[in-house]
């Protein structure tokens, strides 16, 4: 029967392989710092990822809103009233150009529409 190693015997051991315990100790640390890097590398490259497709999302939105919307076409007839290139062109109505004679009343013009398919404008409707 062997008797149980003593105290002194134990520390003994333990200093002789101080330096062995060191390199083990930097060994494990190497390897966490390694594998923390890559795991946190992997969340972070994941949370990119979601945070991209968020973004496109609503770029996507933006995009296909305004596809479904009027065409460019559209909005430039809507915005000059017709053609852009005849927007600066005189219309019924406006001042021929000349003195303007104070006091005298101008002849009413009547309101013609600009195209067929639009009233004359009338100031005192009111839309609902």
């Amino acid at each position: 029967m062997t008797a149980a190693p003593s105290a002194v015997g134990v520390l003994v051991r333990l200093l002789a392989d101080l330096d062995g315990q060191r390199r083990r100790e930097r060994q494990a640390y190497a390897e966490g710092y390694r594998d923390g890097h890559r795991s946190g590398w992997d969340v972070g490259y994941a949370h990119a990822c979601h945070e991209m497709a968020t973004e496109w999302a609503k770029l996507r939105r933006v995009v296909r809103g305004t596809a479904a919307g009027p065409s460019h076409a559209e909005l430039e007839h809507r915005r000059w009233q017709g053609r852009r290139a005849d927007f600066g062109r005189p219309r019924p109505g406006d001042h021929p150009g000349g003195p303007v004679q104070w006091g005298v009343r101008p002849p009413t013009v009547p309101v013609r529409p600009l195209r067929a398919d639009h009233p004359p404008h009338t100031p005192d409707r009111r839309s609902a």
